[in-house]
């Protein structure tokens, strides 16, 4: 038989709590990504560089970061995810939830790494912020190093084909396409040695593990006004500001001009509302004293260019590339056929029309110690990340 026992006064008021607050939550509003959009933003946000620490991508990132934290009252942190010419934290990023928390600073290698079959992420994949930062690469050596000038360095390259070792981010990077580029108008040999990062790429060069690097001024600019690098010549049309005394190829007769660039970008399902308030935090940051004298220290190319007419521009830049496992040197023998070979001072564009002659699928070719390793795949994966040839000199 049941009991008929009533519960204690203490038991009852608890269960009578407990219905209150179950019925107060099914009344309250559900978080909607709407109302998620116009707190934004409510925590902290993360921004995913997809190169090494200490590279220009990094400073770039560290730099907007600080900025935008002090803007917003909301920390914003840098996330390091190097690896496979930038695949990796391209990747992630373009992977993310859709609501503004996880952020990627995007480079040219999100459409040159996919075009040699390394990742599956496209530049398409992605809602673009702001362009915010743009830089000519430049040649760099040691300052101890033999060669004073552009010319001295080309002469000992012709006369040791393959063995003027030169380091840059990645397999297919821009760095390295900086130096497939200057191979093909000077018909001379490098031995491109690939690192995790431009930063690494820096460091090898610094440790005397390699003869020259291909990097922009946001990483070698203070070396060389600390006296530690020299540099030889700049891809760009004019010669920069802050290095004036160095000339551009251009003015040595080899007619390359090649720049990197960083964009800031959302997952592509991203609300309009957020990212009308990361472009509103864009432009309050790029006014920030704090971080316009940053980018002056560090010697980095500002830009704030829209999202909208960037992705305009991006597109347009694709359209130039080959399609995926065509011959790069058979476009570009096409390309030069048609009268097309004008360089550009686009990162992509002139990358692939200055640039070229991987044999095979459209894959950039590296060497190391005078060996052809210029696979895609697997293997320019491994290399990407340091994994062969690379990894001796990622210290």
């Amino acid at each position: 038989m049941p009991s008929t026992a009533r519960p204690s006064p203490r038991l009852w008021n608890r269960a009578r709590r407990t219905l209150c607050l179950a019925a107060f939550a099914g009344l309250a509003p559900l978080a909607t990504p709407l109302t998620q959009a116009a707190e934004y933003p409510a925590r902290t946000v993360e921004l995913i560089v997809p190169w090494a620490v200490g590279g220009g991508s990094d400073a770039v990132a560290r730099a907007f970061a600080d900025a935008a934290t002090r803007q917003t009252g909301q920390p914003f942190i840098v996330v390091n995810r190097p690896g496979a010419s930038g695949s990796i934290g391209h990747q992630e990023g373009a992977a993310a939830r859709p609501d503004g928390y996880k952020l990627t600073l995007v480079t040219p290698e999100i459409s040159l790494a996919y075009l040699q079959g390394i990742g599956k992420t496209q530049w398409n994949d992605f809602q673009y912020i702001a362009r915010i930062n743009k830089d000519p690469i430049a040649l760099v050596v040691k300052a101890d190093a033999p060669w004073k000038s552009l010319e001295q360095f080309m002469d000992y390259a012709r006369s040791n084909p393959g063995k003027a070792s030169i380091s840059n981010s990645g397999v297919g990077a821009t760095y390295h396409l900086a130096a497939i580029a200057v191979e093909k108008k000077t018909g001379l040999s490098f031995n491109n040695v690939p690192y995790i990062g431009a930063g690494p790429a820096v460091i090898g060069l610094l440790g005397g593990q390699v003869d020259a690097t291909f990097a922009t001024s946001g990483e070698v600019g203070v070396h060389v006004k600390g006296g530690k690098l020299r540099m030889l010549a700049v891809l760009s049309e004019q010669r920069l500001k802050d290095f004036d005394q160095v000339p551009t190829f251009r003015e040595k007769q080899i007619d390359v001009q090649l720049s990197t660039w960083r964009a800031l970008a959302a997952p592509k399902a991203t609300p309009p509302q957020v990212l009308a308030t990361l472009r509103k935090i864009v432009g309050t940051v790029s006014q920030d004293s704090n971080y316009r004298d940053l980018f002056a220290r560090q010697f980095l190319g500002p830009a704030n260019e829209d999202g909208e007419s960037f992705r305009v521009a991006i597109e347009k830049e694709n359209v130039t590339l080959p399609p995926k496992n065509v011959s790069l040197a058979e476009w570009f023998n096409a390309s030069k056929e048609n009268g097309n070979d004008e360089d550009s001072t686009g990162a992509l564009h002139a990358g692939i029309q200055a640039g070229g002659g991987a044999a095979g699928p459209w894959r950039a070719e590296h060497r190391s110690g005078g060996q052809d390793a210029g696979r895609g795949g697997a293997d320019a994966v491994q290399l990407g990340q340091g994994g062969s040839p690379g990894q001796a000199h990622r210290r």
